[in-house]
């Protein structure tokens, strides 16, 4: 699913998805690679929480420059490295945090948005004035979230996105692309069925996706 995203990504792109998918690793791995082999890039992540600012930096970006071999490293030292950014010796750099309001992307993601809005409305309305004004048209965001329920940015953005698919019109640079990962999409979510009984109300839920939408599931 990660490489299908990659390869159909737009300048602008929401996706709604379960659980798990491995997208915000995919395009955190996507956007250091941009900014090792680029010069002048910078690229900033939004995470909706500061304990999952320090992990997303630790276990994306930190772990993905230092698993780099030593000859590309050596090509591309570190000029800056704190708990939150590094900034390579092409003056390319790789930034996460609560916000991004200050300085001028190339590259954004936006991980959690739907829990963003449901939790801190706030901060959801700081990242739609602030961050997503430090992109220029023709450069590349990512938002990606499960779904926080019926209102809210995310909920309204992926809206948007489905209409314009809908409708089949061609997206302009500053359109979303919508994409949609759902979780039976995922191979990590099955069980061997031996012993998981099946209750009459999930097999009709289970029936209505078939009919309604032609969602074939193994038992």
């Amino acid at each position: 699913m990660q490489e299908e995203f990659l390869k159909a990504m737009w300048h602008m792109n929401v996706i709604l998805k379960a659980r798990k998918h491995g997208f915000t690793t995919a395009v955190m791995y996507y956007f250091l690679d941009q900014a090792v082999f680029n010069s002048n890039v910078r690229a900033g992540v939004i995470a909706h929480t500061m304990e999952s600012v320090e992990t997303l930096f630790r276990d994306m970006v930190k772990f993905g420059y230092d698993s780099l071999a030593p000859e590309l490293r050596a090509t591309r030292k570190l000029v800056k490295d704190t708990s939150h950014e590094i900034l390579l010796s092409n003056n390319s750099s790789v930034r996460v945090g609560m916000s991004m309001r200050s300085g001028t992307l190339q590259y954004l993601l936006v991980s959690e948005l739907g829990t963003i809005c449901a939790k801190y409305p706030e901060k959801a309305q700081e990242i739609k004035t602030g961050a997503l004004n430090t992109i220029h048209s023709g450069q590349i965001v990512v938002i990606e979230s499960t779904a926080k329920g019926r209102a809210g940015d995310f909920y309204d953005t992926c809206v948007r996105a489905q209409n314009i698919q809908r409708a089949g019109r061609p997206l302009s640079e500053m359109d979303f692309k919508f994409f949609f990962y759902p979780w039976f999409r995922n191979p990590l979510y099955v069980l061997d069925p031996k012993h998981v009984p099946i209750p009459d109300k999930m097999l009709a839920y289970f029936n209505k996706l078939l009919a309604e939408h032609d969602i074939r599931l193994s038992r």
